[in-house]
């Protein structure tokens, strides 16, 4: 065992020893259906802090991972990227695409990037934040799991998800891209290079007022009781990442994450 491995096995026995949970069964607890999903999106968040790391130029940018807020009703921010020398801050959403969510139509492929609060808003919630965002109550009861576009101001996904699929017999998350699913990654670009790793590397950024459900941007909302689906101006629970039929490249609003920069020079 390294050095670094070592470290971390003495913190993950410290963490164990502080909470009361079994080291010998650690390994078991986390492999929980229901825990699964929970550890990584958050580990997902730490992923999207080391690709900015890795792209964003040092001496104009700063990146950082907040704590999470506990303050009521506020959003917690994933990851901030602070433009050094105005001082700007943009906030970004890290959000893995949807468990198999790929999908093949008509030669374009897309697939389905899990958008939504990880807590639906309750009556006191709606009634409390309601006047606080300027929106009828009835409009945020109907709306209580959706985000505002002000909420944040990017959202950053990985597509490996997409090709997870729930096994039945055991309820856990497993890798299993179909054959359509391995030729769009090969297209991608994987070559020789380990699926899994390449998939989840993939990752995606668009703004999110561009992910809006609006007129402009013709994305209409699939909410029942919602008074204006045209333009009720929330964000969809599952927007869409679209690929090009010939090229493959993202389409618009969704650039890689290597193209971050042309997007946050439009926050300055």
């Amino acid at each position: 065992m390294n050095k670094v491995d070592l470290i971390a096995a003495q913190k993950a026995q410290a963490f164990c020893e502080k909470y009361n949970i079994p080291f010998e069964h650690l390994a078991d607890i986390l492999y929980e259906p229901k825990v699964v999903p929970m550890i990584r999106g958050k580990a997902f968040e730490f992923s999207v802090l080391n690709a900015l790391e890795r792209i964003l130029p040092t001496a104009t940018w700063n990146i950082r991972k907040q704590a999470m807020n506990a303050q009521r009703g506020l959003h917690d921010v994933d990851v901030e990227i602070t433009h050094k020398s105005s001082g700007q801050i943009i906030r970004v959403e890290c959000k893995l695409a949807k468990n198999n969510s790929y999908r093949l139509q008509a030669e374009q492929s897309y697939v389905s990037v899990k958008c939504m609060r990880s807590r639906t808003l309750g009556k006191e919630m709606v009634e409390a934040l309601a006047p606080k965002l300027g929106i009828k109550k009835s409009v945020l009861a109907v709306h209580n799991d959706q985000y505002l576009p002000t909420d944040f101001d990017l959202v950053i996904t990985s597509i490996g998800n997409a090709f997870y699929r729930t096994n039945r017999d055991t309820g856990l998350y497993e890798w299993q891209p179909t054959q359509d699913a391995q030729q769009f990654l090969a297209r991608l670009g994987l070559g020789n290079r380990n699926a899994q790793d390449f998939a989840f590397n993939q990752m995606f950024v668009a703004g999110a007022q561009d992910l809006t459900i609006t007129r402009e941007n013709k994305i209409r909302c699939t909410r029942r009781k919602c008074l204006n689906p045209q333009n009720c101006g929330f964000i969809p629970n599952y927007p869409i990442l679209r690929f090009d039929a010939e090229s493959f490249v993202p389409l618009a609003p969704w650039v890689r994450l290597q193209e971050i920069e042309s997007l946050l020079q439009n926050f300055l």
